[in-house]
């Protein structure tokens, strides 16, 4: 992957003979020394091909270059008078050893951008109504999230670096002053609220209608600490971060969202903690095949708040079960209901972001 600094002479070399493009010259020096002028166009072949989707670095940080078509699933048409920037949730199961001991996907590999197209297609489907825009980025693979915290919030730098990347191409080239909703799930709500913290400026913020961080946490040292960038949404209509874990039982609350301070209840958009009947409840979307379009498939649940978490009360065992991995219980225990999170509730979210656009026209 294209993680190494252009500083680092040998580090660009070893990641050229990754690419296969130094083969050639590589197997030629076993036989001869390379004179300098033949080392000096080497170099710079390596750099120039580095930098066709890299620029400079920053803090050892290569930065993808999203001026190239390659590294967005969608570029919205424009035509409508929203958009939303999205941010997939982690797709990449595969362990560090598996995957090159990196703890990041390379997007430059055609398969590995693949792996996050259905998801993005799905969401694309689900808000049809907005001008969609969805990159690619270097996500951290699943097992960053069992480093430990200092870790982890290194780590994530450089998937952050590029979600700040993409979403400042996209307000420079295609944003042209159109409210937007920021939209992701897990790994991608973790960027986004990172961005919120620390990749957008005032005026972008105070474009923004939502931004609907679904499966991640907000803890109150974070609150405190960026009271305007975190602004909790605490009713139906206001700008704000709107922020729910689902779970059937609260002992089923993940050990990374578990200092979340910030939670609303998606079936009343309030923080209110009463049960909540399934009668509110808009639907679950689904994906459906035959008309490759979203279904609503409703009323499944009801629920209530219970320490910023939404707990729903009437899914069975069948469907709690269908949705928990063993291999991943450390993090999503039995009852943890993230992994249906993004679309668990797709009928209330859809009907609230035409709210919250309604009255940020206002």
């Amino acid at each position: 992957m294209l993680i190494v600094g252009a500083a680092n002479l040998q580090k660009i070399i070893e990641s050229a003979t990754k690419k296969r493009i130094f083969t050639t010259f590589a197997a030629a020096n076993n036989t001869y020394p390379m004179k300098k002028a033949q080392i000096s166009m080497i170099i710079l072949a390596v750099l120039a091909f580095m930098f066709t989707s890299c620029t400079k670095e920053k803090n050892n940080i290569t930065h993808i270059n999203y001026a190239d078509p390659t590294y967005w699933y969608s570029i919205g048409d424009e035509s409508r008078e929203a958009d939303v920037f999205y941010v997939y949730p982690t797709v990449a199961t595969v362990s560090y050893e598996e995957n090159d001991s990196s703890w990041y996907t390379d997007i430059t590999l055609p398969e590995v951008r693949e792996e996050a197209n259905s998801n993005q297609k799905f969401n694309k489907l689900l808000y049809y109504e907005y001008n969609f825009y969805a990159p690619y980025y270097r996500q951290m693979i699943f097992d960053a999230y069992r480093q430990p915290k200092d870790n982890l919030e290194q780590i994530a730098q450089t998937p952050f670096t590029d979600i700040e990347d993409a979403f400042q191409y996209y307000m420079t080239h295609y944003n042209h002053g159109r409210p937007f909703f920021l939209v992701g799930h897990s790994q991608g709500s973790q960027m986004l609220i990172e961005l919120l913290k620390n990749g957008m400026t005032k005026k972008q913020r105070q474009q923004m209608v939502a931004a609907y961080c679904i499966g991640f946490q907000i803890t109150d040292q974070e609150l405190a600490q960026y009271p305007e960038a975190l602004k909790p949404a605490v009713d139906s209509c206001m700008q704000g971060v709107v922020i729910f874990n689902s779970v059937s039982d609260i002992e089923a609350a993940s050990p990374l969202m578990k200092n979340t301070v910030v939670g609303i209840n998606p079936l009343t958009w309030t923080e209110g903690t009463e049960m909540v009947d399934q009668s509110l409840h808009l639907g679950v979307a689904k994906y459906n095949t035959s008309r490759d379009s979203i279904v609503y498939i409703a009323p499944y649940t009801g629920g209530q708040l219970v320490d910023h978490f939404m707990v729903c009360s009437d899914f069975d065992s069948t469907f709690v079960s269908r949705y928990y991995y063993e291999v991943y219980a450390d993090i999503f225990p039995y009852g943890n209901l993230h992994f249906a999170d993004s679309w668990l509730f797709g009928g209330n979210v859809v009907k609230n972001m035409r709210c919250r656009l309604r009255h940020y026209n206002q």
